[in-house]
């Protein structure tokens, strides 16, 4: 049986949160994306200069 048995225990709905713990800022693939901006490629978190223009213009041709 288990210890206390018979006596209630208040138990919170959410879980406390954990306190954040320090993080490496240097991303996992820097070298890849270093590789990639050489290139020319779009890299995730940068702006994609090719995307603003595609989605900027209109969806039907004027005439």
């Amino acid at each position: 049986m288990a210890p206390r048995a018979g006596k209630w225990q208040r138990v919170p709905l959410i879980p406390q949160s954990r306190q954040a713990t320090e993080t490496e800022t240097v991303p996992v693939y820097s070298s890849l994306m270093r590789e990639w901006k050489a290139l020319g490629r779009a890299v995730p978190g940068s702006p994609d200069h090719e995307w603003d223009v595609l989605v900027t213009r209109p969806v039907w041709p004027s005439r």
